[in-house]
């Protein structure tokens, strides 16, 4: 069997997420029009009768401005460690900006061998992705351009046999019912804090993590979730919670809506608005309740 890691690196808000999902045929991962979204680095596990490929979905490349940003930049340059193939996607809208040079510098000397991905070619022309195409070959000096759009699904098939091309035997490392490598609490957050993204704007998403406390499956097969969404000021408090509570309720019900539909399975949800000060800058918080030492 053809095994190997294939790691997905870029600009935040280029469509890495949502090209894993594209390529699984299922959303594994979440999704925003915000930048930053992805926070982690999530191991997607595609296996069919001949390949079993891991694809490495991390956090965008940008300058960390706080330790959250630090953890998430090591994250993905984490990927870039023992990895067999890098996709390194560009936004077909934007082309190729400056923001793009610091990527450069941050993947040119990992020794992968890198695939450049041009996604979201549906919301351009065909003159605008031939610029870029050439943009990328002149600049960086890539040969393997692949064009998608991951939201249509155009192009996936194409770059699928370009991934399967470049691997060779190896080990099998998950059984082919496995489709990602973190624990259900963790995928349970990553849907709360989904709905957060989705249904508050500005600064406010940032400044919010989630922390599933508890987690238990009862005797009649139905899950109970206990979680916490982290607010850093606590004027935040309010917004989440929203007038009349509202918001809040909006945001557990959507949730749940979608942690049911993971689980196939009735869930009990309950959430509650905590303020914990300087969240993003406490190791220990990041570390222990909020996943992010399990990526480096």
């Amino acid at each position: 069997m053809k095994t190997g890691q294939v790691s997905l690196i870029g600009k935040p808000n280029v469509g890495k997420s949502s090209l894993i999902n594209s390529i699984m045929e299922q959303k594994l991962v979440i999704v925003s029009d915000k930048p930053q979204t992805t926070w982690h680095r999530i191991n997607c596990i595609y296996t069919d009768e001949e390949y079993q490929i891991i694809f490495s979905d991390t956090p965008g490349i940008h300058k960390p401005l706080s330790k959250v940003n630090s953890y998430m930049l090591k994250a993905a340059k984490g990927a870039l460690e023992g990895t067999d193939l890098v996709l390194w996607l560009f936004d077909a809208q934007r082309g190729v900006t400056r923001a793009e040079d610091y990527v450069y510098e941050v993947i040119k000397d990992s020794g992968n061998h890198i695939f450049a991905v041009i996604n979201k070619i549906d919301l351009v022309e065909e003159e605008i992705i031939g610029n870029t195409v050439d943009r990328i070959k002149n600049k960086y000096g890539l040969e393997e351009i692949f064009t998608v759009s991951a939201v249509k699904n155009l192009g996936i098939p194409d770059l699928m046999r370009g991934i399967k091309d470049r691997l060779q035997d190896g080990p099998v490392f998950y059984d082919a019912e496995t489709l990602v490598d973190k624990s259900s609490k963790f995928l349970i957050s990553e849907i709360i804090r989904e709905k957060i993204f989705r249904y508050t704007s500005e600064e406010i998403p940032y400044s919010c993590a989630v922390f599933v406390e508890h987690f238990e499956e009862k005797q009649n097969g139905n899950l109970y979730v206990r979680a916490e969404i982290y607010v850093e000021r606590m004027s935040q408090k309010g917004m989440i919670i929203g007038k009349g509570g509202e918001l809040v309720k909006k945001i557990r019900l959507n949730s749940k809506k979608d942690i049911e539909y993971m689980f196939d399975g009735k869930v009990e949800l309950e959430l509650f608005v905590k303020f914990k000060k300087d969240w993003r800058e406490r190791d220990s918080v990041l570390s222990e309740d909020l996943y992010f030492g399990e990526d480096l």
